[in-house]
């Protein structure tokens, strides 16, 4: 247990410095199956397809070097940064929120250390996890108070569940 707060710690501490660099498991959440806000017909995100090897999720990248995708979890739309150094998918408490994932206070136990200190993290599981045409299941979790994270990352539980990923000029390519 350790390890894994030891590495979720150390990704918060380099998620800050990434776009620099660049240039320019529920263990106590209840859950709550939210309304799903997708129209049907609708696509998700218009650089997904599909192969006929498996499914695929393309990114491109921002201007300032970083892979961001928007991404269904639980049913609610949401801005991911893609965080190939990050351990696990990490919310903030509001989007866990959002997507009927609710943290009690006594929940909060794994230290993760970020760039404004140390703070104690919630586990929690994503039940379903929608990248374009890619679909996961049962998500390792980490939910951080709003403070210690505002942007939601796309950790390596979620990218492990992937047949692979790899980059291929400035495209993220995501295959199921």
């Amino acid at each position: 247990m350790w390890r894994y707060a030891i590495f979720i710690g150390l990704f918060l501490v380099i998620v800050p410095l990434v776009p620099q660099y660049f240039g320019n498991q529920s263990d106590g959440a209840r859950f709550i199956r939210p309304k799903d806000d997708r129209s049907p017909g609708t696509k998700l995100d218009q650089q997904s397809e599909r192969s006929g090897v498996g499914r695929r999720h393309v990114v491109q990248m921002s201007p300032n070097g970083a892979y961001i995708t928007e991404a269904r979890l639980n049913g609610r739309r949401l801005t991911m940064l893609i965080d190939t150094g990050a351990s696990a998918v990490a919310l903030p408490e509001r989007d866990a929120r959002s997507m009927g994932i609710f943290i009690l206070p006594s929940d909060y136990r794994i230290p993760v250390k970020t760039a404004n200190g140390v703070v104690s993290g919630a586990s929690a599981t994503v039940r379903d996890l929608e990248l374009g045409d890619v679909r996961l299941k049962d998500i390792p979790a980490l939910i951080l108070p709003d403070r210690a994270l505002s942007t939601p990352l796309l950790g390596m539980s979620a990218l492990n569940r992937l047949s692979r990923f790899h980059f291929s000029n400035d495209t993220l390519i995501l295959v199921q």
